[in-house]
């Protein structure tokens, strides 16, 4: 609570009294102490002139009137010509694939070599997983072995036009 030689409140203690925090033994002593009652004082006159100054100030300012900026207009899109927009996506999207569709089938001149070609590749691709598959896991009993699936296929083989 004291500062030097424990004769005078403290910074910190006079700060607590200034803002109403003080407690009963530093108001006692601010009572009985001319010094520390000054510096208390002193403030209190700083703080009367700063807001006599500041009212000075806003006074002299006078009133201005206060200017409402305009809004801006909003603008919306008219709900029709959105709903045109999406149905035209719509279409495209629509016709983009079906053309995918009926003639996505179709590699080179669309004959039945391509589909014979893609079949042959897949029995290749087959019979590599296969091979990677027994590779891997030897002991194991192949899912295609155990389930027979590669008799099944040829049973369930789509005929293919030629």
């Amino acid at each position: 609570m004291t500062g030097e030689l424990g004769k005078h409140l403290s910074e910190e203690a006079l700060d607590d009294v200034l803002i109403g925090l003080g407690t009963a033994e530093s108001e006692a002593h601010l009572a009985g102490c001319a010094a520390c009652r000054a510096k208390a004082e002193a403030f209190a006159g700083d703080v009367r002139l700063f807001n006599a100054a500041s009212a000075a100030w806003s006074e002299a300012r006078g009133m201005r009137p206060v200017v409402v900026a305009a809004e801006a207009p909003v603008r919306r899109m008219p709900f029709a010509l959105v709903g045109s927009a999406a149905a035209a996506v719509l279409a495209i999207a629509v016709g983009v694939s079906v053309g995918h569709h009926r003639h996505g089938t179709m590699r080179g001149d669309g004959g039945p070599g391509a589909v014979e070609d893609s079949q042959t590749q897949i029995a290749q691709d087959n019979e590599l997983l296969q091979a990677v598959s027994v590779a891997i896991s030897p002991q194991e009993v192949s899912p295609v072995d155990e389930y027979g699936l590669t008799a099944r296929h040829k049973k369930h083989r789509k005929a293919h036009p030629k």
